[in-house]
């Protein structure tokens, strides 16, 4: 990663930036309380290896955990465009921040959208699963897997990314704050 282009300034995009970070923020939170005891069941699907450790997982649920899941899985529908556009957003303010190839712009741009289609499809094949486990084989654990692995790497790639990016502009920025003030 090179240095920026020029000295940081905030924007408007900057403040749509937060607000969208924010909502996604607090949309997390009330996902974690949506799921509550679903929340350990939920960790242990992301890559499930076969059918039947995804089945011994769901038929391991108490009541309350299957239901807090599956509530976790129905809140879970809008969450995905929270986070695919405050990453949108936060690739569109890196690229005019610090020069990169239209290709990396291009990249860290539609990963997240990836990411967010991911997620919401593999949110409809859990719920899918999980009503009727005999559904549950290799073939639609490995599905679901995918489905994680995707929605995981389309987000964690460019948050990682980004925030190799942004850490020393902002960094820099309230350094410069602070020299000034005094």
């Amino acid at each position: 990663m090179t240095a920026p282009t020029q000295q940081f300034t905030v924007t408007r995009t900057d403040g749509e930036l937060a607000a969208h970070a924010l909502m996604y923020a607090v949309s997390e939170l009330s996902l974690i309380r949506v799921t509550g005891q679903g929340g350990a069941a939920y960790a242990q699907l992301q890559v499930c290896p076969s059918g039947a450790r995804y089945r011994s997982v769901v038929d391991g649920m108490s009541p309350r955990a299957a239901r807090e899941l599956t509530n976790g899985y129905h809140a879970n529908f809008h969450h995905p465009v929270l986070y695919a556009a405050a990453l949108r957003l936060g690739a569109v303010r890196l690229a005019e921040l610090v020069p990169m190839s239209r290709s990396l712009r291009a990249v860290l741009v539609a990963a997240p959208a990836v990411a967010a289609t991911a997620d919401i499809t593999e949110n409809v094949v859990n719920l899918y699963l999980h009503r009727d486990t005999r559904r549950i084989t290799d073939t639609t654990a490995t599905v679901s897997s995918a489905l994680s692995i995707v929605k995981w790497g389309g987000t964690v790639g460019p948050l990682a990314y980004m925030t190799v990016g942004f850490l020393p502009i902002w960094g820099r920025a309230v350094r410069d704050r602070f020299a000034r003030g005094r």
